[in-house]
């Protein structure tokens, strides 16, 4: 994509000053004539390029050139930076940057806005995906303010959940997940995990504290969620779907999903991990009519009942 080959120039030349042109080429992957129409064009946009000679020449920007990104302020540093959902990228068949973007974006914004932004980046993560069941947004009084205590890095002292016992945590970021915010923070000795929404009660104190050394909080949310999905059963329920049922299965959450090619007859050979029987009775009960139950046996039975019982009902 040309757009995206002239940013990568215009950071090239910010970065190193002087390039040659066959280096751009090699680096970019086209030719030595596609960098100098690329240069044509960067010229004819308003970005200061020009060509110097000699066997030290190539191309550079006029000297204390930045781009526009320099006038980035913090929140729109912050916003792009924090609120960067991964995979987005990699559905729609494109290459995931990964930390290069961020480098970039902090080389280039302007001091102040970089400093926020990084420091915002170990305090805040935003993670996509969504619990299975569908919840409406949690009411968040006390999110502002343990914000500014984790912006910070000030101890608070919260009431969390049933219990009435005052807790002094030492807030390492916010992690927002679907609709709920949870804080990742130290306590007794520990990092623990609280639903922002089940705090009742927070305080704010004076002490400070330091933030471990190599503590990422994206990195550390991953891990914790690999754990907590560990945890769960593993209850397998083998369908045959086809029509509608097909269509519905690929909304329905499950652990993990498999499909086979569909036979002659339009039937697709479905399994998935539904984590317990519950969740299993559950998602056969969602999908209409077009499926055949091949295992387990009882999940038949169940439905056979169910069905019979709604026929009683409903004549």
């Amino acid at each position: 994509m040309r757009a995206d080959r002239l940013l990568r120039i215009v950071f090239r030349l910010q970065g190193r000053g002087v390039v040659s042109a066959s280096t751009l080429a090699r680096e970019l992957e086209v030719s030595a004539r596609t960098i100098r129409r690329d240069m044509i064009a960067l010229s004819a946009a308003g970005v200061p390029v020009y060509s110097t000679r000699g066997g030290a020449g190539g191309w550079a920007l006029v000297q204390d050139y930045r781009t526009s990104l320099t006038g980035l302020s913090t929140t729109e540093a912050l916003a792009t930076i924090v609120g960067r959902p991964r995979g987005i990228l990699a559905d729609l068949g494109l290459d995931e940057p990964g930390e290069d973007l961020i480098l970039k974006l902090l080389a280039a914004v302007a001091p102040a806005a970089r400093e926020h932004a990084e420091h915002a980046r170990q305090r805040i993560h935003i993670d996509p995906t969504r619990y299975w069941d569908t919840v409406a947004n949690d009411p968040l009084p006390l999110l502002p303010p343990l914000l500014a205590a984790i912006w910070d890095d000030r101890v608070v002292e919260l009431e969390y959940g049933l219990g009435h016992r005052s807790t002094r945590v030492a807030p390492y970021g916010l992690v927002r997940k679907g609709t709920r915010w949870y804080l990742v923070g130290q306590a007794d000795g520990k990092l623990r995990l609280y639903r922002v929404s089940r705090i009742h009660e927070l305080a704010t104190t004076e002490e400070t504290f330091e933030r471990p050394d190599g503590f990422d909080l994206a990195s550390h949310w991953e891990q914790s969620q690999d754990e907590y999905a560990r945890r769960f059963g593993s209850y397998r329920i083998r369908l045959k779907l086809r029509g509608d049922a097909l269509v519905r299965a690929g909304w329905a959450y499950a652990r993990s999903k498999r499909f086979a090619d569909p036979d002659e007859d339009g039937w697709v050979e479905a399994e998935f991990d539904t984590e317990d029987y519950d969740s299993a009775i559950g998602l056969v009960g969602s999908l209409g009519a077009d499926l055949i139950v091949e295992e387990p046996d009882h999940v038949r039975e169940v439905l056979i009942e169910n069905a019979r019982r709604q026929l009683e009902l409903n004549r």
